[in-house]
């Protein structure tokens, strides 16, 4: 039987690309958004940030032969097809919104990743849409990991860089410096490190008007009294005969960004497409594409290599090791004395580490690290700076790098462009019972119980649940993980229903959605490595018999390939259960899709004799109310 759903390699890019990528703040003027205006169709009260989000996504919108090389800490240079980043709004923009919900709630307490009511809210409406997609997990799973919210103990959303857009006929070098000026002078959280934000420049103009030697002094007057790079982006006037491209302005938003876009859209107030000359779809792609080669990846190659070498590599020496002790036997025979007071940099009121200690720079190398792809290294960073953040007592900081040690290690163990030895069972037992396992209850119990911010280890839980069905898949091993996958993922339907009020209604697409995971993962679970039960010939003629009993030597005993090693009444039962909660909801086109996944252990085009198609059983109930609606033979046919 094959089974239908997400395949987790497919899960895994989209966790590189919408969480583990750069984060880039972009800053327009007016005068900028004024002239993107003007070569778009019917667009009007949007920002150049809306143009730039889409082409984020390189892998997408890709130039010919496109190629990033980058150079890990072990100076080894590896290419890769894409690299995508992911625009934001300005940092100063979300850092205030930031500071007023705070200053709202009047407490340090840590906010929750999503709210479970408002991603329930919207997995309905994206599930009752006539032109719905069947792999509705894709688009739950997209969400949850999908955020632009800064908080001091991960960084991945913290900007790599801050683009200032700005427009040559109009914005002048001094209204430029001034906006550059007014952006260092503002009041930063205390964790956040400005200094390590690389400043760039994108120049639009209309080639008609401004020639090439205007826009090179411009660039270099740039360079040369602000010491930042720019890079020239021509914006011709919109042509009414010119080809035009198509594009989404919804590329890795958040659930916030599409509950109010999907207000906007009922309101007939926001359109939810982009149309753009051919010409300037190239322009965007191609100074991107430059952009990201010859300044980005560089600036953060640099800073890792900076931070090994000043940071990280005296501290794994033996002398570092030495202080390391000598620090943490201090700190506990001041604490004994009664003083109550630490020499830590750890602001426990604040729940951060100040911008200038080593704990939060060690951090930020570790998650550029991952996101520059070399996973070994940042997993033994993680783990070197989990054992400091533990004597500190820093427990978000703890939770967040023990979820990355899993993650880090676990992308190490699935990379396909990269021949991977298949680990020994020596390995997976180390993994599954010294990492994996007490990492994500350690986790799990932090998130939950110290820090009340829940959906953070569901998040966790969901990540590591679509990482281990890779490697399931690349090494053949799902009889290893079926059961830690299911128990997570029992685990995650617990806690989204517990994240809301009592009633069981309020997560029932999730629900679905997790049941539906769990019969994937059931179903694609094969016990191949366990040995046969048949007997041969040989071995059978050589035991002895007792006295006057026959054995008979051709008997064929059950073969365990066929029999006993598939999960396929177990993943029927999760398929049944995701169907019941569809039909519940009325939502009859989603619960026949997935009849297809039960074939093999029930017949579902028909009404039969059989005792699961009786009126009073799930799936008879089921069959007859598809029936009256008159979905089931619509599906079943195609």
């Amino acid at each position: 039987m094959s089974i239908q759903g997400l395949d987790p390699y497919l899960a895994r890019q989209y966790l590189l690309h919408h969480a583990y990528s750069p984060s880039v703040s972009v800053q327009s003027s007016h005068s900028a958004d004024t002239r993107i205006q003007n070569a778009v169709r019917h667009q009007e009260g949007f920002s150049t940030l809306s143009i730039l989000e889409p082409y984020g996504n390189n892998a997408k919108y890709s130039v010919t032969n496109q190629a990033f090389k980058i150079t890990n800490t072990s100076l080894i240079t590896r290419s890769y097809p894409s690299f995508p980043i992911r625009f934001q709004s300005c940092l100063v923009e979300q850092l205030s919104v930031l500071q007023a919900s705070e200053s709202k709630s009047n407490s340090n307490k840590l906010r929750q990743l999503f709210s479970a009511s408002s991603l329930e809210g919207l997995m309905q409406h994206i599930a009752s849409e006539e032109d719905a997609s069947n792999d509705l997990y894709l688009e739950f799973f997209a969400k949850v990991i999908s955020s632009n919210r800064i908080v001091p103990f991960e960084t991945f959303n913290h900007p790599v860089c801050q683009i200032f857009v700005i427009d040559f006929h109009t914005d002048t070098l001094a209204s430029l410096r001034q906006t550059i000026v007014d952006f260092r002078n503002y009041n930063f959280p205390k964790y956040f490190q400005i200094d390590d934000l690389l400043m760039h420049v994108f120049i639009l103009y209309d080639p008609n008007v401004a020639s090439e030697v205007d826009i090179t002094t411009f660039q270099s007057d740039i360079r040369r009294q602000l010491s930042i790079q720019s890079s020239p982006i021509a914006v011709t006037q919109l042509d009414d005969e010119a080809p035009l491209i198509t594009l989404s302005k919804h590329e890795n938003s958040t659930i916030e960004e599409d509950l109010q876009r999907l207000s906007l859209e009922n309101a007939k107030v926001q359109e939810n497409l982009i149309q753009i000359p051919h010409s300037l779809d190239s322009t965007i792609k191609q100074k991107l594409y430059e952009f990201i080669n010859k300044h980005l990846i560089p600036h953060m190659t640099e800073k890792v290599r900076h931070w090994d070498d000043s940071i990280l590599a005296p501290k794994k020496s033996f002398t570092g090791r030495f202080f390391s002790v000598s620090k943490k036997l201090f700190n506990n025979e001041n604490n004994s004395s009664g003083s109550g007071q630490s020499s830590t940099s750890f602001n426990h009121q604040g729940n951060y580490y100040h911008k200038t200690s080593v704990e939060q720079t060690i951090r930020k190398l570790a998650d550029w690290s991952l996101i520059l792809k070399d996973f070994k290294y940042a997993y033994s960073t993680y783990d070197l700076i989990k054992k400091e953040y533990n004597n500190d007592r820093a427990w978000a900081y703890v939770a967040s790098t023990q979820e990355m040690c899993v993650v880090s290690l676990l992308l190490a163990q699935t990379q396909q462009s990269i021949q991977i030895t298949p680990p020994d069972k020596n390995t997976l037992r180390k993994i599954k019972h010294d990492i994996v396992e007490p990492y994500l209850d350690s986790l799990a119990y932090t998130y939950k119980s110290r820090l009340n911010i829940k959906t953070y280890g569901i998040r966790a839980s969901l990540v590591v649940i679509e990482l281990l069905l890779c490697m399931c898949n690349a090494y053949n091993i799902s009889w290893w993980w079926s059961d830690l996958i299911e128990r997570y993922l029992c685990k995650c339907v617990a806690d989204f229903e517990s994240t809301t009020s009592n009633s069981a209604s309020d997560v029932q697409v999730i629900r679905a959605l997790l049941y539906e995971r769990l019969g994937y993962c059931l179903g694609n679970c094969v016990y191949s490595s366990l040995p046969s039960t048949s007997i041969s010939v040989k071995d059978a003629k050589s035991e002895e018999s007792k006295e006057g009993f026959y054995r008979n030597t051709n008997k064929m005993e059950p073969s365990s390939v066929s029999m006993g090693l598939k999960r396929e009444r177990q993943a029927s039962l999760w398929y049944l259960l995701s169907i019941k909660e569809w039909a519940l909801l009325k939502n009859y086109k989603q619960a026949a899709h997935l009849l297809h996944n039960i074939e093999s252990c029930f017949t579902i085009d028909r009404l039969t004799n059989e005792w699961y198609d009786r009126p009073d059983v799930l799936l008879g109930c089921i069959k007859r109310q598809m029936e009256i609606v008159g979905i089931k033979e619509e599906v079943v046919e195609s």
